[in-house]
């Protein structure tokens, strides 16, 4: 009889115990489960931006984004939106201005399809600018590939390669951001351009080349100075 209720006793000890182990074990593994539910939401939302923005970017090419300029302006643009505010912009860009005139026209009905198809902006708009730039950049990329082909094949310097694409580009819009940034990825490629190389400087190198080389075929003499561009 004794035997039987220590027994009894032990095994509701046992039972208290295991159940105190759940609670402790419980919200670890509600933790991990929240951060696997949490997981599957980005990479189903990643998925959605991406496949609508790439079908989106197949009927415009707003290559004027690619300025670091422009996207931030339309970044902010989007945060004030998610806040109910309006921002006033003074003395903006060219790049600027088209960011601004597209956040009102194509970008807004973009935007509410988004948001009719259950995407949040609000808090999200980091993520949206960046898979927007990603692709643009990417489709780019090859629009003035197939442009220009591989014009600086032959080029085993910076220089060699600026000028080869100062005499594929031509004389219009050849500092746009598009062929901007176009230059800076396909240079990159070519292990020609130190990564850390950005639009704004890439402009100044092909502006400063082509002023210098201008320079010295009216002169009949070689630019010393063309040799320094890093």
């Amino acid at each position: 009889m004794l035997k039987a209720v220590k027994e009894k006793v032990a095994k509701q000890d046992s039972c208290r115990v295991e159940r105190a182990a759940g609670r402790i074990e419980n919200p670890v593994e509600k933790e991990k489960q929240t951060a696997r539910f949490r997981n599957k939401e980005e990479e189903k939302w990643n998925h959605f931006l991406h496949q609508e923005i790439e079908t989106y970017l197949y009927t415009i090419h707003p290559s004027f984004l690619l300025h670091p300029d422009a996207m931030r302006a339309l970044h902010n643009r989007l945060l004030a939106r998610s806040k109910g505010r309006r921002l006033v912009s003074l003395h903006v860009t060219s790049e600027v201005n088209l960011a601004l005139d597209f956040y009102q026209s194509d970008l807004t009905f973009f935007l509410e399809y988004l948001e009719k198809k259950g995407f949040q902006l609000s808090g999200n708009e980091e993520r949206l600018m960046k898979a927007m730039q990603n692709k643009l950049s990417e489709n780019n990329y090859y629009i003035y590939f197939e442009r220009f082909g591989d014009f600086a094949a032959d080029a085993v310097t910076l220089e060699k390669a600026l000028l080869d694409y100062l005499e594929t580009a031509g004389s219009q819009n050849k500092y746009g951001s598009g062929r901007m940034d176009f230059l800076v990825k396909y240079l990159i490629n070519k292990e020609l351009l130190n990564p850390e190389v950005n639009h704004k400087k890439m402009r100044k190198l092909v502006k400063s080349l082509e002023r210098r080389y201008a320079g010295s075929r009216k002169t009949g003499r070689p630019d010393r100075e063309m040799s320094q561009i890093s």
